[in-house]
């Protein structure tokens, strides 16, 4: 059995389309709450575990730590999330969510089933199921193979 290639008939890579396409419906839905994708992902992370350091966000995002700052600083001018000394590193901040990020966070996860809606219209329970589970492999190997490099 032959290896097909990620590149779709117009050879476009398919992931980074489907990605793309994703990201760009998705900040379209979050454009009239004043929020994008990246920084929305890092408030759902905080609500889910509040108290998390600026190395920690980074790791769980996958982004670079000046990104993950700049990110914080958007997001503390705006009031959703707030820096606190860490009580045992005085070097080390701790980033908490504010109750108004906890609202946006209501918002964004309606937005990602209506964007899950949206991808996965036409595709059957087990086929969505597969591809899920195929799609985590392939990411696992991927995030694998980084950390050999």
């Amino acid at each position: 059995m032959t290896k097909k290639s990620s590149l779709s008939e117009d050879n476009n890579p398919i992931y980074q389309d489907i990605a793309r396409f994703r990201a760009i419906l998705f900040d379209a839905m979050l454009k009239p709450h004043d929020m994008t994708m990246s920084q929305g992902w890092m408030l759902v992370h905080l609500v889910r575990e509040n108290g998390l350091r600026q190395s920690d966000l980074a790791d769980r995002m996958d982004i670079a730590t000046v990104t993950t700052s700049k990110l914080i600083d958007r997001l503390e001018a705006r009031g959703y999330v707030e820096r606190r000394p860490h009580p045992d590193d005085r070097r080390s901040n701790r980033i908490y969510a504010s109750e108004a990020a906890k609202e946006v966070v209501k918002v964004m996860t309606k937005i990602i089933y209506e964007v899950d809606g949206i991808a996965n219209k036409g595709i059957s329970d087990e086929d969505l199921e597969t591809t899920l589970r195929v799609l985590f492999v392939m990411k696992g190997n991927l995030k694998d193979a980084l950390a050999q490099r």
